[in-house]
């Protein structure tokens, strides 16, 4: 009889997966089975650099979002001294416009430009690592009737990108042409690469000209997922509002906050003089809002000349808004143009094109009118971008001169004022305010703003250009290339190489195999004629091979995985479904449709199915703790446990939306395991976890399999597609998603630890 059990751990998920529209980072496989996938990026003349002649010991730092951090304070990190600064290098000419702030990782810097470019440099010399091209950028010629703006010729990447170290991933917005309109694509780059992991489309449906939708206000992450602010084309060419998208990282539903979304409402936009929104320690995103068409006294408020709070999926928690509001509309005298201070005292600072600046209490937020205190004329003109904070001090860039501020509940009083005008969006780095105007890159006295240096870096193509500051080096862009000036300590060290990843492989039908990360590749069937199709694989347990196995039974072993027999000469009553190896590798067992087991090598039988009628095929198969048992698991969920291997519960009396594919079992234990559906939905019994699923979500293709991560704590799920789907701390390492494969993927199996 099959065991009873309790139902199954099966929980709201917080998904983690990429599309199966991904692009494989390495594939290896015969020829007869499909093509090698090749990397997106292509290197650089000189590759990756020998070291430079006078690398400084300083440990590698990084700068991986606009302003060096969430809260937007714009403090290098590193500590590196610039007193004095001198010209370190200056990259070739990239191939379009830049309007971001260059980002810093993994000894690379980063940029990408208005032909839809992603650029890799070497931070020590500053030669071109690897490029990457995305779609055709959006021409505004084509828009019917024409469209404003000042971006042109074309409108492809214009934000700042964002880096998530943990995923090894870069992500930007890139305008691409989508017949007459423009498309807004959030698209995921491998750091080491530039292979794209991901591409999605976020345009939420409501816009229906995404064209007058621009991509100004720099990405930022909270909460495994990338914001996204949108605003119109200079000159406020309508229809468009105001929007903060919120995107899962490894993409997936978008949720969205709309400004001046009242009835005959529009505009509202949230740009920030191309800063980023700020982040609090609770993961809550902040924004500023531009003018609405709302310009009446006594109008609802419509969440447009503020400040807003969000939640990370882009929900409202609270707000302010001038009492001058509707009057600051109509004369397009808005508070959105520089991102809101958040300050450790608790106030929030913000000032606007109405050059007024006003201190706000974090919580709550005050509504309209309710400022702590407000200083009109605080600046000489209006205010683009974002201001560093270096310990309570903020530097603010004023449109006349940049300003030293140090916010309390009084009405807020400059420190001083730049008296070389200097006024871009400022960085800290050594002390020294760094900030670009009129093609100079400036170093000032952080005391009372007198220049200390000056640099020529030439004319660029934002009128609010930004430095960045990391592995003891000053960055500025110009139009089309990337300035370096160094401190005294030298040069930084040659980019880092790759870390070493967990890795995985998939197997095709025709006995194809796709090898991911660490998973080395040591042979398939790809290139023979199989009497049967293969139906599943099984990998040895020190990852150096793996066996195939085909519906008749027939097992074919590569690398370190040893031959103990086959079915492949025997009339069998029903098909082979699946395959375990032991736990030393020295043996298997192989499982029919109707149960039955076979064992070979050291594997021994201790037990099957083979002889009752069951109420659902078995479809795969797990081993228990050693040689004397294993466990089979049928379409409708139900686990049959034999020999030592333990019985942890099953959805055999549960109704189904869709029948179970396969079973796994956590690396680190044999107290438990999954069960995966063809919709992807995850059944975690006993100590194995659940990470999360694809239940309920639309899949391109039906889950085929399911591996286990190396500690455990993850695991994926492979299409039959090819398309891998990573949760826990399992790591997406590429798939076969966006690949036109010979035959479909039938299983899966983890591949070794990174160590």
């Amino acid at each position: 009889m099959r065991p009873l059990s309790p139902p199954p751990t099966r929980v709201a998920p917080r998904v983690a997966f990429l599309t199966a529209l991904t692009v494989a980072l390495t594939i290896a496989a015969t020829a007869c089975t499909a093509a090698s996938a090749h990397a997106a990026g292509r290197p650089g003349p000189a590759g990756v650099p020998a070291p430079s002649v006078d690398p400084h010991a300083a440990a590698t730092t990084s700068w991986t979002t606009f302003d060096q951090n969430g809260l937007r304070t714009g403090v290098d990190a590193s500590g590196a001294s610039f007193s004095p600064a001198t010209p370190a290098w200056t990259s070739p000419a990239l191939d379009g416009t830049l309007y971001g702030q260059p980002l810093v990782a993994t000894g690379r810097v980063y940029a990408a430009t208005e032909n839809n470019t992603v650029y890799a440099l070497a931070a020590d010399n500053g030669a071109v690592l690897w490029s990457t091209h995305l779609g055709t950028p959006f021409n505004p010629s084509t828009f019917p009737g024409g469209i404003c703006g000042n971006i042109h010729p074309t409108v492809g990447i214009t934000s700042t990108p964002v880096i998530d170290t943990a995923r090894n991933e870069l992500f930007v917005v890139a305008a691409e042409q989508s017949g007459s309109d423009a498309a807004h694509h959030l698209v995921g780059l491998d750091l080491y690469s530039g292979v794209v992991f991901l591409d999605e489309v976020i345009d939420p449906h409501s816009v229906t000209s995404p064209a007058h939708e621009l991509q100004r206000t720099s990405l930022a992450l909270t909460d495994g997922r990338v914001i996204v602010g949108f605003g119109g084309n200079s000159g406020d060419c309508e229809p468009y509002h105001g929007l903060v998208v919120s995107v899962p990282e490894a993409g997936g539903p978008t949720s969205v906050f709309t400004v001046a979304n009242l009835p005959g409402d529009s505009q509202g936009a949230v740009w920030m003089g191309g800063s980023a929104p700020s982040v609090d320690s609770q993961g809550n995103v902040w924004v500023a809002t531009g003018n609405s068409a709302y310009t009446t006294a006594g109008s609802p408020y419509d969440n447009s000349d503020g400040v807003l709070k969000l939640d990370p999926a882009a929900s409202l928690l609270d707000a302010f808004a001038p009492s001058s509001w509707t009057s600051d509309n109509a004369t397009d005298a808005d508070l959105g143009s520089t991102t809101p201070a958040l300050l450790p005292n608790g106030l929030v600072f913000e000032v606007g094109k109405a050059r007024t600046a006003y201190v706000l209490r974090q919580a709550p937020l005050g509504g309209v009118g309710g400022q702590v205190a407000t200083s009109p004329g605080f600046c000489g003109s209006e205010a683009f971008g974002g201001s560093a904070d270096l310990n309570g001090t903020l530097f603010v860039p004023c449109g006349d001169g940049l300003r030293a501020v140090q916010p309390t509940a009084s009405a807020p009083t400059a420190l001083w004022r730049a008296a070389s005008g200097v006024h871009g969006s400022p960085i800290v780095a050594g002390g020294l305010v760094w900030s670009i105007s009129s093609g100079t890159l400036y170093a000032l006295n952080a005391s009372n703003g007198t220049t200390v240096q000056q640099f020529p870096v030439g004319s660029s193509a934002s009128s609010f250009p930004s430095p960045s500051a990391a592995d003891g080096l000053v960055i500025a862009p110009s139009a089309n290339q990337l300035h370096a000036v160094k401190g005294p300590a030298g040069l930084p060290g040659p980019p880092t190489p790759r870390p070493p990843t967990p890795g995985y492989w998939e197997v095709a039908s025709d006995g194809g195999v796709f090898s991911f990360g660490s998973a080395a590749f040591y042979g398939s069937t790809g290139a023979l004629r199989l009497t049967r199709p293969v139906v599943g694989m099984a990998s040895t347990p020190d990852h150096g091979g793996y066996w195939l196995v085909a519906s008749d039974g027939g097992v074919f072993a590569f690398g370190d995985a040893g031959f103990y027999g086959s079915t492949g000469a025997l009339d069998l009553r029903a098909p082979v479904v699946g395959m375990a190896s032991t736990p030393d590798g020295n043996g298997y067992w192989l499982v029919a449709a109707d149960g039955g087991v076979f064992a070979f090598g050291d594997a021994a039988f201790a037990g099957s199915t083979g002889g009752l009628t069951l109420r659902a095929p078995v479809v795969g198969m797990s081993a228990g703790p050693d040689d004397a048992g294993y466990r089979l698991v049928a379409s409708d969920g139900g686990v049959f446990a034999f020999g030592d291997a333990g019985y942890f519960g099953s959805t055999g009396g549960l109704a189904l939306t869709r029948p179970v594919v396969g079973m796994a079992v956590p690396s680190a234990s044999t107290t438990g395991y999954w069960l995966v559906a063809s919709d992807g939905g995850v059944f975690a019994f006993g100590t194995a976890p659940f990470a999360g699923s694809m239940g309920g979500l639309p899949l391109v293709r039906p889950i085929v399999g399911v591996a286990s991560s190396h500690s455990g704590a993850g695991y994926w799920l492979a299409a039959s597609d090819g398309g891998i789907f990573a949760f826990g701390d399992a790591p997406f390492e590429g798939s076969t998603g966006g690949l036109a494969l010979s035959a479909p993927v039938v299983g899966m199996a983890g591949g070794p630890s990174p160590a």
